[in-house]
């Protein structure tokens, strides 16, 4: 059904309705080598904005985990957590470009995914207190043994001791038990000490996505 204007409608249907909702910042992605998808974007007034790189990790065995002096590491508690990775996520993220704070709501809703196993929440803690965190999903209902790394993050009190890459290695370390060898994340091009760690545990850029940006 290609090639018939369907996107095109589809696309103006979208925007219809952000602006019916009142929102005045509209994000896509697309694919950097999908040159229908940017024309039909930049035709109704879109902008390239970000690059983001899609990283893959495939192996047999997960580097070690080594935790920085005075962290723990362990995985979320249910009932317990959902406030202070609400809090975290938003103090990590914050800043950061198409960030949308959060809610207690929004987390929870994302714990009950079909993909998402609380245990796969990797939570580091020091003295007591949230430092940071690595987010993982797996794939359900497929024959291809794949997971993600949604989110990694440490909060700004505690960066600079390795803890970005210690809870995204235990987050692997999660998925391999699972007996999952295949491991994909996005990154923002413009983060380049994150990708600099998925570099230094194995991960390799695979392809390019571009955001576009349209301001009402």
């Amino acid at each position: 059904y290609r090639n018939r204007g369907i996107g095109r409608i589809l696309l103006e249907e979208a925007m219809r309705r952000v602006d019916e909702l009142g929102t005045p910042v509209i994000h896509v992605q697309v694919p950097s080598d999908s040159k229908v998808c940017h024309h039909l974007l930049e035709s109704v007034g879109f902008s390239s904005v970000r690059t983001y790189s899609l990283m893959r990790w495939k192996g047999d065995r997960v580097p070690s985990v080594s935790i920085p002096p005075g962290f723990q590491i362990g995985a979320f508690r249910t009932d317990q957590d959902e406030e202070p990775l609400t809090k975290l996520q938003n103090d990590v993220f914050g800043a950061s470009w198409g960030f949308c704070s959060n809610t207690v709501d929004d987390i929870k809703s994302k714990l009950r995914l079909k993909t998402c196993d609380p245990d796969g929440v990797i939570i580091a803690t020091y003295n007591g207190r949230m430092a940071g965190y690595n987010w993982t999903f797996s794939a359900v209902g497929s024959s291809d043994s794949i997971g993600w790394i949604g989110m990694t993050g440490v909060h700004p009190d505690y960066r600079g001791h390795g803890l970005g890459k210690a809870v995204a290695l235990a987050g692997m370390k999660f998925l391999a038990r699972k007996e999952i060898n295949l491991i994909e994340l996005e990154v923002d091009d413009q983060n380049i000490k994150a990708k600099g760690i998925y570099c230094s545990i194995g991960f390799s850029t695979t392809q390019r996505r571009l955001w576009y940006e349209l301001i009402s």
